[in-house]
């Protein structure tokens, strides 16, 4: 009978088992001042895929900020949950290999960045990521896991960083949102795409009861915050005239002012 694969982690401990368990909040924040789901312009599940487990960096919440090694021997969520997820590799080991998994491990990446267990499976990306380890040191071959669904996001980064920028701004009038279209829903080649456009609507009201709105492209958005931000929100003796020439002279008393 081979050994536990627990009592495998506990006697042969890799250097990466002493790393902290990142947290998915930390890189795609749902629960701030602004949500990166609102900035996400393509969605790519990919089912019954492969991973390689050193690519996996941390998870959504249960077990963010223990090490693996403490998640693994000391799991301060459902501690009986992961010792049965250890019991029943040991009962068949396979398991994470096979595809047998079927989807029971949902991993999410930002932008082509690392791999985080997001929504299910943290137990098993546990098992997984010594199972591989162990594997790994008796074959000199890291093996793949297979049978995962992966969840690629990509999100317009630079923009949502340029709205956060303006959010202290709505003291001085300037108040900014961003609503999320759905523009193509495909399938192909095993996988699910889903794309989305971005529209910003702001509000500039620092020239008093003259109040300028209007909406934004991504691209248009970047141009006027930046613009703002450059100057700490302060109108400049130029805004002002743009402002009363748009006004009066091409009876314009709504676009926004900002240099391209």
């Amino acid at each position: 009978m081979s050994q536990p694969l627990i009592e495998y982690v506990t006697g042969n401990t890799p250097s990466w088992a002493q790393d902290t368990i990142r947290n998915w909040e930390k890189v795609f924040t749902r629960h701030g001042a602004v949500d990166t789901m609102q900035f996400v312009i393509r969605e790519v599940f990919e089912p019954m895929s492969q991973i390689d487990m050193r690519e996996v960096v941390g998870q959504w919440d249960h077990y963010a900020g223990q090490t693996w090694l403490d998640a693994a021997t000391d799991p301060q969520y459902k501690p009986s949950k992961m010792c049965d997820a250890f019991r029943k590799y040991d009962e068949n080991p396979s398991y994470y290999f096979s595809g047998e998994l079927e989807n029971g491990i949902c991993l999410s990446s930002l932008n082509g960045g690392p791999w985080f267990s997001d929504s299910g499976g943290n137990h098993r990306t546990i098992v997984a990521k010594f199972a591989c380890e162990r594997t790994f040191g008796e074959t000199d071959i890291y093996p793949q896991i297979s049978g995962v669904l992966k969840h690629h996001y990509v999100a317009d980064l630079e923009a949502l960083d340029l709205f956060t920028k303006l959010l202290p701004f709505r003291d001085q009038g300037i108040h900014a949102t961003v609503e999320r279209g759905q523009m193509k829903d495909s399938r192909t080649s095993g996988k699910h795409v889903i794309d989305y456009e971005l529209a910003f609507f702001v509000w500039d009201s620092r020239f008093g009861d003259d109040a300028r709105s209007q909406w934004l492209s991504p691209q248009q958005f970047r141009h006027f915050a930046r613009h703002v931000l450059r100057r700490n929100g302060q109108l400049t003796r130029l805004d002002r005239l743009q402002h009363y020439w748009l006004q009066f002279g091409r009876n314009d008393s709504g676009s926004l002012i900002y240099k391209n």
